[in-house]
């Protein structure tokens, strides 16, 4: 796995909502990539227009004798990959007014819960999925794994936040009708897409 040290070069913070907010612009070096002998430079923002962290500026630099940038190296590299990893380590979750955490503080806290109510539940997953779009994972995926319900009760979460007007800048009505079609589907022929059945909460 590759070892990341991140740069902050732009201190000002962009609130991207749901106490989810990040630098405008940090630098980020990766040695230890698969296939990559040197190091990896990459330069990444916050975009506005895209609503999602991205790289500027990627460059590979050989860090000692023997090693050779090639065409076929900087193929390897993953660049994705990588911005979301740095963006990860830069993202802050400020939850009701107290102070802003780190991200694995924040993850490793919505981990250990049990006692939250299903509408708590539905509002960490708003966090979780902003978090995701935010940093270029998969949302659902992420608020799978880190909430331990089953990707299809995430996408009934995310159903459910989107008709309660906390997801709508999330979620187009494209991707929302989907989710109702695929609830629906899950439900089968003798439950409609509007049974309040709800997900089971926790691992």
């Amino acid at each position: 796995m590759s070892g990341v040290e991140v740069e902050v070069t732009d201190s000002e913070r962009i609130d991207v909502g749901d106490g989810v907010s990040l630098p405008k612009a940090w630098n980020a070096v990766a040695v230890g990539e698969p296939n990559v002998a040197g190091a990896i430079h990459l330069h990444v923002v916050f975009d506005e227009q895209l609503r999602r962290t991205a790289a500027a500026s990627v460059r590979l630099d050989r860090v000692g004798e023997g090693d050779e940038v090639t065409a076929a190296a900087l193929r390897d590299v993953r660049v994705q990959y990588l911005v979301a990893l740095s963006s990860m380590r830069v993202v802050t979750v400020t939850r009701e007014a107290g102070k802003p955490e780190r991200l694995n503080d924040y993850l490793n806290d919505v981990r250990s819960r049990t006692d939250r109510s299903y509408d708590e539940t539905v509002r960490e997953a708003v966090t979780l999925y902003r978090i995701a779009t935010t940093v270029n994972l998969a949302p659902l995926k992420l608020v799978s794994e880190q909430l331990g319900v089953s990707v299809s009760t995430a996408t009934r979460m995310m159903a459910r936040a989107r008709e309660a007007g906390l997801a709508v800048d999330l979620i187009a009505r494209e991707t929302y009708n989907r989710m109702r079609a695929d609830e629906a589907a899950q439900a089968g022929p003798h439950v409609g897409p509007d049974s309040p059945a709800g997900p089971s909460i926790g691992r």
